[in-house]
């Protein structure tokens, strides 16, 4: 009796069901939630928070003095968010993957975006839980370069290698090391890219489709081989 086609299907549905259940291992995902912002406070009166457009209309949210817009930082599009306080309490925002984990690879881990003007400075902290953070990275800047830009970003990179955390899914970023510039203040953030990624999302349901047809090869050669 013939049961290679039976065998043949449970097969390949089995094998495409866990290729796309297993948790895949890839780069490109920008760190999508913001969990909270704290805008940094200065003494000086043309020094603020706020949210620069450099778009040339792909940012869609908000901008201008005193203003937050969390799509100003979920996406690399020109649109940056100054956390403010150079001069004063530094600001500081929480973000989150949160569809899985940045995983500590070859090089590099992690890349922060400052695609405007001056090449800031920048504190990092890493956290798995979100309540728990270490320091990962902290530059002074170079207020002396002012090419930062969409085409030419000023990146800040993130390597876990040596930090006792294998994965994470939150940072916080912190402006750091600057003087005053004007608005928008410090740290002007774009977007945050995970170089090495890890996905935890739950499988579609297509996924487990593909699954009960498998089971049902399975179950269909075990009744021709009785």
């Amino acid at each position: 009796m013939n049961t290679s086609a039976p065998k043949t299907f449970f097969s390949l549905g089995f094998a495409i069901a866990l290729w796309l259940a297993a948790p895949a291992l890839h780069a490109l995902p920008f760190a999508d939630t913001v969990v909270s912002f704290t805008p940094g406070n200065s003494s000086f009166p043309d020094s603020i928070y706020g949210v620069e457009d450099d778009s040339g209309g792909v940012y869609t949210g908000r901008s201008g003095e005193g203003v937050f817009d969390a799509r100003a930082v979920t996406a690399l599009d020109g649109a940056v968010l100054g956390l403010g306080g150079s001069a004063g309490i530094p600001g500081s925002i929480i973000l989150h993957f949160s569809s899985g984990e940045v995983v500590d690879g070859p090089g590099a881990d992690l890349r922060l975006y400052d695609t405007l003007s001056f090449r800031d400075g920048v504190n990092v902290e890493i956290s798995a839980d979100g309540t728990h953070f270490m320091n990962a990275l902290f530059s002074a800047g170079d207020l002396s370069y002012f090419k930062c830009s969409l085409q030419q970003p000023c990146a800040a990179d993130v390597d876990i290698a040596d930090l006792q955390l294998d994965a994470f899914s939150y940072l916080r970023i912190t402006a750091a090391g600057n003087i005053v510039q004007g608005f928008p203040e410090a740290y002007t953030l774009d977007a945050v890219e995970a170089l090495h990624y890890r996905s935890t999302a739950v499988p579609e349901p297509g996924t487990l489709a593909l699954f009960s047809l498998a089971a049902v090869g399975l179950a269909f050669v075990r009744r021709r081989n009785d």
